[in-house]
């Protein structure tokens, strides 16, 4: 420990080796830096050429709108799903869910907001009265049954009420299912299947 007390001594006698100790430890923090960011523009050129796509920033519901919950990035050519958007409609919404961080491709954008956005194209929604809300999820795939049989064998849970369960069937179901609601003896039953 002697040894202290005489670097002390030195470095106040000669300041400039104090100086130039830290120059050099500055610089060679300064290299590692430039040699890391160097590395990684490398390992980012590496994947070529790149292409703007939609990545969503929060975990988005079916219903709800993408504007505002998703941001426009760049994303290697070799990531980028075939179907990814590029563009969307203002008001588009989700018709599945979307975690965050997820690249929004077609099969996850509707034209419309709100439960419309969950009807494909030439289905109807209908309100089955007394359903059990709390076993559904908006944008849940079901069935419709009644009298014993299936009435709609693809169904999507559209909106939740406080008394009535809305779910969109296709067009040609749509008859079947809006007696059996009238009748009150449709009961929707969760699948497995993808509704649309």
């Amino acid at each position: 420990m002697r040894w202290m007390p005489r670097l002390r001594m030195l470095l106040a006698r000669r300041p400039w080796i104090y100086w130039s100790f830290v120059a050099l430890l500055a610089a060679g923090a300064g290299l590692t830096v430039a040699a890391s960011v160097a590395d990684m523009r490398r390992a980012r050129e590496s994947w070529g050429e790149t292409a703007p796509v939609f990545v969503a920033t929060r975990a988005i519901a079916p219903g709800e709108m993408l504007d505002g919950s998703v941001t426009a990035t760049q994303f290697p050519v070799a990531l980028v799903p075939g179907s990814a958007v590029t563009d969307f409609a203002p008001g588009a919404a989700a018709i599945q869910r979307i975690t965050a961080g997820e690249v929004v491709v077609d099969a996850d954008v509707g034209g419309a907001a709100g439960s419309l956005a969950l009807l494909p194209d030439g289905w109807l929604a209908i309100a089955i009265d007394g359903a059990d809300g709390a076993l559904f999820h908006v944008g849940d795939s079901a069935a419709v049954l009644a009298a014993g049989q299936v009435v709609a064998a693809k169904a999507v849970v559209v909106r939740i009420l406080a008394d009535a369960v809305v779910i969109g069937v296709p067009r040609n179901d749509a008859a079947l299912v809006a007696d059996a609601a009238i009748q009150h003896s449709a009961v929707i039953a969760l699948s497995a299947d993808e509704a649309r």
